[in-house]
């Protein structure tokens, strides 16, 4: 090993050292200047990295960043006075560049593309309560339109991607919409009929994820999830709605020992499509 190559070693373990806090900032900073020629290639933290890069910027770069902030934020401003169509339109064209953005940085920066995804998902569906908020749909089947566009919408984009976190996104979205249907249409269900709603739900999304999964294994993943959170939700509906509420507790401990005992019993056969 050269004698570079040896300063960085040492240069590295002087930064670890700072971050996990082992010796005091200034007893860090005293040893990197004994390694360190030039003190240019001293390590920077993420904020100091940041600020290097914006000052590296180009007067196009900034010119750039600048106009589509101000962009933004014309448009935030001016959305209320937008026709409809046009409204609609600068949702989805955000939501779906979002989502092109997240695809680009897949394989390079994950980070980057969940967050883009994230990004993408929350504006489709904040943008889209606003213009209920905005026309006055919010009483009606605005609402249950909106969710069943962006359950589509992610469980579509999230299968064709093959995003995991994006299809359960959907899944939720429609489980969402399950509950507020049911809540609608049946006002006081005795117990029997709450678990009779969810638990053959979630027993077809077992069933699902194992079929699923042979050709898509990040769907099986998903679907075996949903599949988890929907035997659960008899007990969740029960809470928001006031049905039988005095045994939830022993109703959700006795269903984790259940599907714990399950999932252990047959764990080699469920592990085998979902991992």
């Amino acid at each position: 090993m050269s004698d570079d190559e040896k300063k960085k070693l040492i240069v590295k373990e002087i930064e670890s050292w700072r971050r996990t806090k082992l010796l005091p900032e200034q007893y860090c900073d005293f040893l990197q200047n004994l390694y360190l020629d030039d003190l240019a290639n001293r390590p920077k933290s993420f904020a100091g990295e940041a600020v290097r890069k914006i000052g590296q910027a180009t007067s196009k770069q900034w010119l750039l960043v600048f106009g589509i902030f101000a962009l933004i934020c014309l448009i935030v401003f001016y959305f209320s006075a937008f026709p409809l169509p046009l409204q609609i339109g600068l949702v989805a064209v955000a939501s779906a560049g979002l989502t092109a953005g997240g695809v680009r940085w897949r394989e390079k920066l994950p980070y980057r593309c969940f967050l883009l995804l994230g990004s993408g998902m929350l504006l489709m569906i904040g943008g889209g309560a606003a213009i209920l908020q905005l026309h006055g749909w919010t009483t009606g089947a605005g609402p249950l339109l909106l969710l069943i566009v962006c359950a589509l919408s992610w469980i579509v984009c999230g299968v064709a991607l093959r995003f995991g976190m994006m299809q359960w996104c959907g899944w939720m979205a429609v489980v969402v919409l399950y509950a507020w249907l049911l809540a609608r249409q049946i006002s006081d269900p005795s117990w029997i009929q709450v678990q009779a709603f969810w638990l053959p739900a979630a027993f077809l999304f077992f069933w699902l994820s194992w079929f699923v999964s042979v050709k898509i294994r990040s769907t099986g993943t998903v679907l075996f999830a949903t599949a988890l959170v929907l035997w659960f939700m008899p007990e969740v509906y029960s809470a928001l709605y006031g049905v039988d509420s005095q045994w939830i507790q022993i109703e959700i401990v006795a269903k984790i020992a259940i599907a714990g005992i399950c999932l252990y019993k047959w764990k080699k056969q469920w592990m085998e499509w979902v991992a």
